[in-house]
């Protein structure tokens, strides 16, 4: 008896000690790459180094929390950069149409394109990295078709646009946006019976099914929102170039991988969060920085990436809930 009551103890601690881990390992190593970016070039705390730092970060820091959510719930979603860069293409093709608020029913349509992808995957039982693997294939054969290939201005008249590309009170709007969606998901996942019914299927589907977990709805859902978190993030990348591109968010995709995993959320699913996620994409967006100060040459940085997103999803997979890796 004191055996079994001395093994769980053992084990609760275990589990208390994985969860101090997963919250502050990832904020720690934050503070470390800031620290070091700082000794070797102190002008990066410089305020307007970093106002201009979270303008430049909203793009991944949004791609990371939209990919987050299937990620928790057992899938994954690998069409996000094809999502931002046909967002900026077909802002400027169908404003001729549309008007000035283009961009917004463009979010509306990725939203839509996402609810199908999910759909897709979870009715026909099809794995979510092949689903969504060809339709970036598809996204990124669309963005080039629709472009001629070729990069365009993004037009003034653009709402949406217009006031993520300026700043209320020296903080830029699209900052201020990206808050708002951490608000506005951080209460839907706190209060809404979707939240638990997203961590109930990353951590075990069939058991979650059998509780009355929609898995079909919620993966319809979650896809939705992860699609129109990229579309928002191809409207961050246009407000900061002015231009569309159909290749703008191609080197994306490794980046939100490695900003979800960075920030503490388990590949596997069932383990994460929001604020993790927040957290990841901001390590991602510094060590960009980090590499370019410490002399790494662009050609090599995906290379860097690479290595921090195997390193990240070792420390990070929830081997005994997978059972054997394949």
């Amino acid at each position: 008896m004191g055996t079994a009551l001395d093994n769980s103890i053992i084990r609760t601690l275990g589990a208390d000690r994985s969860t101090v881990w997963r919250t502050l390992g990832p904020l720690g190593v934050l503070i470390a790459l800031v620290a070091i970016s700082a000794i070797i070039a102190p002008g990066v705390l410089e305020p307007d180094s970093l106002i201009g730092f979270l303008s430049d970060a909203a793009p991944i820091v949004a791609l990371v929390i939209g990919g987050t959510l299937p990620i928790l719930a057992g899938s994954i979603d690998l069409s996000v950069a094809g999502v931002a860069s046909l967002t900026g293409v077909l802002v400027v093709a169908l404003n001729p149409i549309l008007g000035p608020w283009t961009s917004v029913l463009v979010v509306v349509i990725a939203m839509v394109f996402g609810a199908i992808q999910g759909f897709i995957h979870a009715w026909l039982q099809l794995p979510s990295f092949i689903v969504t693997l060809g339709t970036l294939s598809m996204l990124s054969g669309l963005s080039l078709l629709l472009s001629n290939a070729t990069a365009e201005p993004v037009p003034d008249s653009d709402i949406l646009v217009t006031y993520l590309a300026d700043s209320t009170g020296g903080i830029p709007n699209s900052v201020i946006a990206l808050i708002l969606i951490v608000v506005v998901l951080g209460l839907m996942l706190r209060y809404l019976r979707l939240g638990r019914d997203i961590y109930a299927l990353g951590t075990g589907e069939k058991t979650a099914m059998m509780s009355a977990v929609n898995a079909v709805a919620v993966r319809t859902i979650i896809f939705a929102i992860s699609a129109g978190c990229a579309a928002i993030a191809g409207l961050f990348l246009v407000s900061i170039t002015t231009f569309s591109s159909p290749t703008l968010a191609g080197n994306l995709l490794l980046l939100s991988i490695v900003g979800v995993v960075l920030g503490g959320t388990a590949i596997s699913g069932g383990v994460g969060g929001l604020m993790p996620a927040v957290v990841g994409g901001l390590i991602t967006s510094w060590l960009r920085i980090l590499t370019v100060i410490i002399g790494v040459a662009p050609t090599a940085q995906n290379i860097v990436f690479g290595l921090t997103a195997l390193f990240a999803v070792a420390l990070t997979t929830d081997r005994s809930k997978l059972g054997i890796i394949k």
